[in-house]
């Protein structure tokens, strides 16, 4: 099986986001969730502006249309101002285990999407494989059904937590599709450099706004630290790693071969934080696997 540099950058991407997720759980408890992502754009966004002088020269920008300029600030105002939105109220309504299952069929929405809107041909085998990896998805966030118990306890709403759950997945799959469209004439760091920053700024006025509602907690500049670093390896290096993907192989493969890092966290949660490794966990993985070698 011949694997493209496309899909080898689909499946890094995978293994620094699993890492990431797993360097972000030791410290969920001890910064606030606002806070934590606006530091890790914030970092990822000075990293960008780093890599700025050894990319394509500036004056390419000016070959953007508005068109571009609208597609870019889309696949970020899309899946981030109202994907997650949708996302966090989900799990409000019905839990955390339910939401993860429901959102993971992302890659099936960013195929349909790919085929709307990109008009991008489909082959069976690929929307096989992306179904697996959809079903394995599925099976590792009942998993997580037991580690996050307390979350569970909630009164659950059926209806309207599918349809928040499913909206979800449905912006995140849009969003990835208009980033292709939006690199016509942008390299991933430029690109980057103009979202990240958005991003940022949205993120950082949500964290103001919850801190008048809610007590303040101090938090550790050590942990600060360390969430600056982690927004570097998963926000900056994963994020440029997936928009290359995308321009080389396609919004649908690439959020496919993405969607895996899931599999890889469960397992480095297993080896670091010696959590258990059931059937059902094996299951997802197997499922993971098998979608990941048929899209490729």
């Amino acid at each position: 099986m011949d694997v493209s540099y496309g899909e080898f950058l689909g499946l890094m991407c995978a293994c620094i986001w699993a890492v990431n997720g797993l360097i972000m759980r030791t410290q969920l408890p001890k910064v606030p969730i606002a806070l934590m992502n606006a530091v890790r754009c914030g970092s990822a966004s000075v990293f960008c502006w780093m890599l700025l002088p050894f990319g394509l020269p500036l004056s390419d920008l000016a070959e953007v249309s508005l068109q571009e300029w609208a597609y870019l600030f889309g696949s970020v105002m899309i899946p981030v101002g109202i994907g997650d939105t949708l996302y966090l109220a989900a799990i409000k309504e019905f839990g955390l285990s339910r939401t993860l299952a429901l959102v993971g069929t992302h890659p099936l929405s960013t195929l349909f999407f790919e085929w709307i809107l990109l008009r991008e041909p489909i082959s069976p085998n690929f929307v096989l494989g992306c179904c697996l990896v959809v079903a394995g998805v599925v099976f590792l966030s009942r998993k997580s059904r037991r580690a996050v118990s307390g979350l569970e306890e909630i009164p659950s709403r059926l209806a309207p937590g599918v349809a928040l759950s499913l909206s979800a997945a449905l912006t995140w799959g849009l969003g990835a599709v208009l980033l292709k469209p939006a690199l016509v004439h942008l390299s991933p760091i430029q690109a980057n450099s103009v979202r990240l920053p958005f991003v940022t700024t949205l993120l950082y006025l949500s964290h103001r706004f919850q801190g008048r509602k809610i007590p303040r907690e101090r938090v550790e500049p050590k942990s600060l630290l360390l969430i600056a670093f982690v927004g570097i390896l998963g926000m900056g290096v994963g994020s440029l790693l997936f928009l290359t993907a995308i321009g080389l192989i396609g919004p649908a493969k690439a959020a496919t071969l993405a969607s895996v890092s899931p599999v890889l966290g469960m397992l480095l949660a297993a080896v670091f934080l010696k959590e258990a490794i059931g059937l059902q966990l094996l299951a997802g993985v197997a499922l993971c696997l098998g979608g990941v070698w048929l899209v490729l």
